[in-house]
C-alpha cells in the first residue's frame, strides 16, 4: 500500500474523512423499519382529515395482458376498498371499454355507476389531468366523477351495493367481460 504525505493533498481531505468517520459512528444503531407491501410510508391521518389526505394521495394501478393475467394481478392489489370513498376501474378491450365508479355512502354501502364505450384513452387522459389540476385541494373523487360524466354522460347506476371485500370482487367482472385477448385494466383509488 502506497502512503502519501499530508503535504501532497493538504489537510482538508483528512478533516473531511475524519468527519465522515465520526458521523458514521454516531448513527443510531437501533434497527430501522423495513419496507414491506403492507407497510405505509406515510402515516394515516386522523379520520377528520382523511378526505383531504386521500385527495392529496390518490393511487393508480394499470395492468395489460391476457384476461387471466390481469385478473391475477388485480386480485393481489393490497387494497381495502371499503375504507375508500371513491374508486374506479377502466377496462379496455377490442373496440370495447367499461368504466365503473364506486362511491361509498354514509351507511357503508356503495353506489356503482358503469358506462360502456368503444375507447377510453382520452377519458384516462382527462382523469389524469383532473387529478393533477386538483392537487389535493378539492375532493379528487368528485373531480374524477365530473370528468367521467362530461365524457360519457349518464351511466347505469346500482344503489345499496355491499362493500367489495377484495379487489377481485370489485373488479373481476369487468376483466372477465372484456372483449379480446389483450386487455388493459386501470384501477384508480381516488379518496
Amino acid at each position: 500500500m502506497k502512503t502519501y504525505p499530508v503535504q501532497k493533498f493538504g489537510l482538508a481531505p483528512l478533516i473531511f474523512l475524519a468527519t465522515g468517520l465520526v458521523s458514521a459512528l454516531a448513527v443510531d444503531p437501533s434497527p430501522s423499519v423495513s419496507a414491506s407491501p403492507s407497510a405505509s410510508v406515510i402515516p394515516s391521518p386522523p379520520p377528520t382529515e382523511s378526505c383531504n389526505f386521500k385527495s392529496w394521495n390518490p393511487e393508480s394501478y394499470t395492468f395489460y395482458g391476457a384476461k387471466e393475467n390481469v385478473a391475477d394481478k388485480v386480485s393481489k392489489l393490497p387494497l381495502k376498498l371499503s375504507e375508500n370513498r371513491v374508486f374506479l376501474q377502466i377496462t379496455q378491450g377490442d373496440a370495447w371499454a367499461q368504466v365503473k365508479l364506486f362511491e361509498r355512502q354514509k351507511d357503508g354501502t356503495f353506489i356503482v355507476t358503469d358506462w360502456e364505450a368503444k375507447d377510453t384513452s382520452q377519458l384516462a387522459c382527462n382523469i389524469d389531468k383532473a387529478i393533477m389540476a386538483n392537487k389535493g385541494v378539492n375532493c379528487v373523487g368528485e373531480q374524477i366523477k365530473a370528468a367521467i360524466v362530461k365524457a360519457l354522460k349518464k351511466g347505469h347506476t346500482s344503489e345499496s351495493v355491499s362493500p367489495p371485500e377484495t379487489p377481485a370482487a370489485a373488479f373481476g367482472h369487468s376483466i372477465k367481460d372484456a372483449k379480446g385477448d389483450f386487455i388493459k385494466s386501470e384501477i384508480i383509488v381516488a379518496c
